[in-house]
């Protein structure tokens, strides 16, 4: 584990791996989350919220292909001289677009801590460490705000993260 890892975060990461990641058998960690955290300051609830309503938390087969191709964040592509798409093994053609497949989690975990720290010039960030994120702002952006379903798209973030706060608070931690 590693030196930044308190009692607290280990106790999130077990929470993250137990009741969220492995009913869905993802690749990704508890682990992986608070890395982003620590090393991009990009809150654990916010990555899982958005993970949930991209790639069902990396499910392999209801996230599709995309989770299978270690990008839990749908990110687009747009080429490898991005602070993330140099972590990019190359691409993947889905839903009529291209997307970027990343070689493992890890590292696709790690590129989309990049992404939301830096892309859409920085604009994510501050809106995901807010206490309580403006999921509306942040899926104007991300998702499109004349995109069909954008509605829906909100409610669903702001669900998610109900769920996933009260999930939780039953099992004695915090995001």
């Amino acid at each position: 584990e590693p030196p930044w890892s308190s009692p607290k975060e280990l106790a999130l990461a077990a929470f993250m791996d137990t009741y969220l990641f492995r009913p869905h058998n993802s690749p990704v960690t508890g682990m992986m989350v608070l890395q982003n955290t620590e090393w991009y300051g990009i809150p654990p609830l916010a990555q899982l919220v958005i993970m949930a309503a991209e790639t069902s938390l990396g499910d392999p087969r209801l996230g599709g292909t995309l989770a299978r191709h270690n990008n839990f964040g749908c990110m687009r592509y747009n080429g490898g001289d991005s602070p993330w798409g140099s972590l990019s093994g190359g691409r993947v053609w889905a839903a009529g677009k291209d997307w970027y497949s990343f070689p493992s989690a890890q590292i696709g975990m790690v590129a989309w801590g990049r992404y939301l720290k830096v892309g859409a010039k920085g604009v994510y960030l501050p809106i995901l460490k807010s206490a309580e994120p403006n999921w509306e702002r942040f899926a104007a952006i991300y998702y499109g705000r004349g995109v069909a379903g954008f509605s829906a798209y909100v409610s669903r973030l702001n669900s998610i993260e109900n769920r996933f706060r009260s999930m939780a608070a039953e099992h004695g931690v915090s995001f």
